[in-house]
């Protein structure tokens, strides 16, 4: 995933943003400078004592309210969700997605935060307890390929949470953000510790300097730097970075189910999702027929374009995705690779589009199996042995999430659990999009911190506090004191 922040970038005093649909640059907006970051993070500190004091009951009403004032905009933020992503079922699914995320986030929270009952110590006489501080101000810097969702999901947790929010969402796709401004003014309340600034990746840099926390999701390039600069803060990052999905397909799995299935997971959201399959292990005994059905599968697949409604695969959002996904194919071409379907990036009225694509005769040497490309490339790999595959899954600097596909449970089981990776779907792909009950942590260099999924996605934004009592005073324990002479 690309979203990027770059200290050394230049500040221009506006930007503007490219059309996907038309590749004309026909929006631009106001760049937030360093001191209207500063003074964003100011405001929202100081409301943040008495938004944490509400509770998490009276959070979540206030964000029930929210909820419903977005609802009452939703036609504009359909609209501008559209022509910022150039999609039209995805946009429905980010808006829709929103009241049912808060509704669990709130629930973690309210078992998260329920107050804890001292008890006691080893100590005869001591006893103890936690409390739950939030951190005073979260700066949420969200990507480009789900613009509201994935502004909105270490947002809401963190307001929850007690923490107020300063989000920069992505200058690739800002048209939502005008929406989104007007539903949070109309809830005073919110508009007090929740404030959106725009600009670049100097933007961001700017907001990671002044707040108490940051949870950044994008790619780990960039992910690396925001680490580095909240380490020399000391302040706690949270990143949810890329990924490079593999499935292993075992010898026994269902080959037609299993390659329509392993197609939605790489073709949902034009492949530009960060848990989207992006490498595929088929045993030997299956191969032929697994790539053929993949690929008659694949050639069945439309572009949304001219209808917007129609078809099944959107433009790219970020016009220099095409370049990474055409370097990746043509590398593999170059290596060896065959192209069983696909296998292009075309323009069509100024948007790039990519064709939904199958490779076999692939191998690790290879740039598309080693990098992420975030577009509907489907790299297909033999093997001979679930060891190999395991062996060959697990060779990447990636570990977001992972797919097997098999009809022996026992087996199935055994091969996810030694999967490098936070999540595994089981005869499915990607369920970490719609499945968020259950805590997982990103591997290896796709994220770093707790879980932004289950009760740890709104504890992540809590510090821990202990508070010990000494119920015999007169008996005070001196632990360090000096024995009498």
């Amino acid at each position: 995933m690309n979203t990027h922040l770059n200290p050394g970038e230049g500040r221009e005093n506006s930007m503007s943003a490219r059309d996907p649909r038309t590749g004309h640059s026909d929006y631009s907006f106001e760049v937030a400078s360093r001191a209207e970051v500063a003074a964003a993070v100011a405001a929202v500190r100081s409301a943040q004592p008495g938004w944490e004091a509400l509770g998490a009951a009276g959070r979540a009403q206030v964000l029930r309210d929210f909820i419903a004032a977005l609802a009452r905009h939703r036609t504009a933020m359909l609209a501008a969700l559209v022509r910022d992503t150039g999609r039209v079922r995805i946009a429905n699914v980010e808006i829709d997605a929103l009241g049912p995320m808060l509704e669990r986030v709130a629930a973690d929270a309210a078992a998260v935060l329920a107050p804890v009952p001292y008890r006691p110590a080893a100590i005869p006489g001591i006893e103890g307890r936690n409390q739950w501080v939030a951190h005073p101000v979260v700066g949420v810097i969200a990507p480009w390929n789900f613009p509201l969702l994935l502004s909105m999901i270490d947002t809401l947790p963190a307001l929850l949470a007690g923490s107020a929010v300063v989000l920069k969402p992505s200058e690739v796709t800002p048209r939502f953000v005008d929406v989104l401004r007007h539903a949070i003014a109309e809830v005073p309340a919110l508009g007090q510790v929740l404030r959106v600034v725009r600009g670049p990746g100097s933007t961001g840099v700017d907001l990671v300097d002044h707040v108490d926390a940051v949870a950044f999701t994008g790619s780990v390039r960039t992910g690396r730097l925001v680490a580095q600069q909240a380490a020399r803060r000391f302040i706690p990052a949270f990143l949810e970075l890329g990924g490079k999905d593999p499935a292993i397909v075992l010898p026994s799995a269902d080959v037609q189910r299993t390659a329509e299935v392993l197609l939605r997971g790489s073709i949902a959201a034009s492949g530009q999702a960060c848990q989207s399959i992006e490498r595929i292990y088929v045993h030997d005994s299956i191969h032929d027929a697994f790539v053929a059905a993949l690929a008659a599968a694949a050639r069945g697949v439309r572009f949304n374009h001219p209808d917007v409604m129609a078809g099944h695969i959107g433009p790219l959002i970020f016009a220099r995705q095409a370049d990474i996904i055409r370097e990746h194919l043509a590398d593999a071409v170059a290596k060896g690779a065959r192209v069983e379907a696909g296998g292009r990036v075309v323009e069509l009225d100024g948007g790039l589009y990519c064709e939904a694509t199958v490779l076999s005769a692939c191998d690790h040497g290879m740039k598309v199996v080693t990098e992420e490309t975030f577009g509907p490339v489907m790299p297909v790999l033999r093997y001979s042995t679930v060891e190999e595959a395991l062996r060959m899954a697990n060779d990447s600097d990636y570990g977001l999430s992972a797919s097997v596909f098999g009809a022996d449970p026992a087996e199935n089981e055994a091969v996810a659990g030694r999967l490098d990776a936070g999540m595994v779907s089981i005869n499915d792909a990607a369920l970490s999009t719609i499945i968020q009950e259950f805590e997982n942590e990103p591997f290896k260099a796709s994220g770093l911190g707790r879980s932004r999924m289950g009760p740890a996605g709104v504890a992540r934004y809590l510090r821990a506090k202990a508070i010990v009592r000494n119920n015999y005073p007169a008996m005070g324990i001196a632990v360090y004191a000096e024995p009498n002479t």
